[in-house]
């Protein structure tokens, strides 16, 4: 049921979405935004304050994911070249420092929303955010059965 809500609040964004907009990552953030903002019930204020922080995490994460994109490949050329242990623990050594940086900047950044939301909106965030990715990871696997489906 819960499925079939979204798959309705999608289709008029999808339908209103011109030929240079129908990014699917884009049109999933539009609907990310509209249903955080039903479901938290955010003030004015609170959304002026909350999305920037929202956007922050979202970059840490986006250059996280290339930073490790990068130093995964550098890992299976060392690997495939076989390298020595001292060149393999230089480049695991920068990983865990990412690993590391990234938590110190996002334990910072949940900090600075928790100031915005009430302990009730917290709770409710918490829950949005598994949900909603829930949602998309289903949906993005469905999608794939039906692509193979029509092979």
């Amino acid at each position: 049921m819960k499925k079939a809500l979204f798959l309705l609040m999608l289709a008029p964004l999808l339908i209103a979405q011109s030929a240079d907009e129908q990014d699917p990552r884009a049109i999933i953030e539009k609907i990310r935004i509209w249903r955080l903002t039903q479901e938290l019930d955010l003030s004015t204020e609170q959304t002026a304050m909350l999305f920037p922080k929202l956007n922050e995490l979202r970059k840490i994460e986006k250059t996280y994911n290339e930073q490790k994109r990068r130093i995964l490949v550098e890992l299976k050329d060392l690997l495939d070249r076989k390298a020595s242990d001292e060149e393999l623990t230089e480049v695991l050594s920068r990983y865990q420092e990412m690993n590391r940086q990234k938590m110190e900047v996002q334990i910072a950044k949940m900090a600075e929303i928790k100031k915005i939301l009430t302990p009730v909106q917290q709770a409710r965030y918490l829950i949005f955010e598994d949900e909603f990715n829930r949602e998309i990871r289903e949906m993005i696997k469905e999608v794939k059965k039906l692509k193979d489906l029509k092979k």
